[in-house]
């Protein structure tokens, strides 16, 4: 498995430290995040829905201290996949690209089945308009396709789209849900942060959307080759986007989280995931027409975003695997565009398959919580493989002074990852239970298939998988 450097290399020095962190931004979709995760989630968080938010923005800020570390030395298209390669070698490697890939591309799956089967038709009945019966069918083809197109196109044409919008959707978030705040001015400002009558279970069931609001954090860290940087300093730029867009998604989310829950009502929020696009009801009901409005144009380019920056990173794990031979390596062409097209179509094809196959067994509402926990499951994997590479990185190089970053912080966010799981699927119960059967449907034959392969993997490659073959040398002259 001794690969020779070829000229199928993705498009080196093209995207600056705010194209990562716009990668990122639009990986996490904020605005749809809003309209869909929050209006899921408070179905089971109720009042306490902020506080959802609240933990699981902690908990990714522990996590992201992982992502940091890892990322400093190894920046490549593998991203998570060559991270776990540098701790814990092939085996452990290939399950977290895949369960990268499986969980990012059952995300594109899931939010345009959302948007056109659950928010445009309730906006729609809100204005006295009927949509056709099958109208998610139609958000499933757009909602990925135009990000198909895009992707294919190149590196710079998705980066220019996402830089343009995410800083718009973080700013007019942020702003609104002040505005709110204000206006609503709840008597009891502190008890969105109390679990109160919904207890452990119901925080932690609004923590599984909550928490895969945050999915994308990591989108960036495939672009390491793509970074416009010195070789050196690539891996610490996607560390620090990685802070950034965390600290700005995690403050707008909280915050809109909030202004949601007493805007609507505290006292009300039983009502709030049976209404019709509730929150767009809200920013209505304090910012207007223009405010309702920009909230959904925001919502809808925000899940083109998503789509866009999720295919971006996940085809380039798909690629950086087929370039270390241990699938086919047509997946690791690239097109005239530097793009690694076929990667993308085939992720794109199997969003679309999922996206109409789940929602016609299921209904398009029923189908989003099943997908969006069946995505807690493969992120929970890949994150903890993720945890345990870099506690076996710090043992290895036996870095006494970083024992709280490389141990204690990544023991911790696998603790709590695994309680919410634990909290949200258990006692299992139909149809969230489908959830655990779609997981280890991709997970069971993932396993099978690594065993096997890996044995392809030499030793001197086992601890470098996902990164680029070294730069022959120069002759001299």
């Amino acid at each position: 498995m001794d690969r020779k450097p070829v000229d199928n290399e993705l498009h080196a020095n093209v995207v600056g430290f705010w194209g990562l962190v716009s990668q990122s931004l639009a990986g996490m979709a904020p605005s749809c995040d809003v309209v869909a995760f929050m209006t899921a989630g408070a179905a089971f968080a109720l009042v306490a829905l902020p506080l959802s938010y609240l933990l699981a923005f902690a908990l990714m800020f522990i996590e992201v201290n992982t992502l940091y570390h890892l990322s400093k030395d190894r920046a490549s298209a593998g991203g998570y996949y060559s991270y776990v390669s540098a701790g814990l070698g092939p085996k452990a490697s290939l399950l977290t690209g895949f369960m990268v890939i499986f969980y990012q591309t059952l995300s594109v799956a899931g939010i345009p089945v959302y948007i056109g089967g659950v928010f445009l038709p309730g906006l729609a009945a809100r204005l006295h308009i009927v949509l056709p019966h099958q109208f998610w069918l139609f958000a499933i083809l757009f909602f990925i396709g135009v990000p198909w197109l895009l992707a294919v196109m190149g590196i710079r044409p998705s980066i220019k789209v996402l830089a343009t919008t995410s800083l718009i959707e973080i700013s007019f978030l942020i702003v609104a849900s002040i505005i709110i705040m204000i206006k609503a001015a709840p008597p009891t400002p502190l008890r969105p942060f109390e679990i109160g009558s919904v207890g452990i279970r119901g925080v932690s069931l609004g923590m599984v959307f909550a928490i895969t609001s945050f999915i994308g954090i990591g989108s960036h860290s495939s672009l390491g080759e793509e970074t416009k940087a010195v070789q050196t300093q690539r891996g610490r730029l996607i560390g620090k986007a990685a802070l950034v867009s965390l600290t700005l998604t995690g403050a707008a989310l909280t915050l809109s989280a909030y202004a949601l829950t007493v805007g609507w009502g505290m006292f009300r929020m039983n009502s709030f995931s049976t209404a019709n696009a509730p929150g767009v009801t809200v920013f209505f009901r304090y910012l207007g027409p223009i405010g309702a409005a920009s909230l959904v144009i925001l919502a809808l380019n925000s899940a083109l975003a998503d789509s866009i920056a999720l295919l971006t990173s996940s085809s380039r794990v798909l690629y950086a695997i087929g370039r270390d031979e241990l699938i086919h390596t047509g997946f690791a062409q690239v097109n005239g565009r530097r793009a690694p097209a076929r990667s993308v179509s085939v992720l794109a094809g199997f969003a679309v398959f999922t996206g109409i196959g789940i929602a016609s067994w299921l209904g398009p509402s029923t189908a989003f919580n099943v997908m969006t926990t069946a995505v807690l499951f493969g992120l929970v994997s890949a994150h903890t493989l993720m945890n345990i590479s870099l506690m076996r990185l710090f043992r290895k190089e036996h870095q006494q002074s970083h024992f709280l970053q490389h141990v204690v912080l990544p023991i911790l966010a696998i603790v709590l990852f695994w309680w919410v799981l634990y909290e949200s699927v258990w006692p299992i119960a139909y149809p969230l239970s489908l959830s655990a059967v779609i997981w280890l449907l991709v997970l069971i034959p993932s396993v099978i298939y690594i065993v096997k392969v890996s044995r392809r993997v030499t030793s001197a490659q086992k601890h470098r998988l996902g990164l680029p073959a070294p730069a022959a040398p120069k002759k001299p002259k």
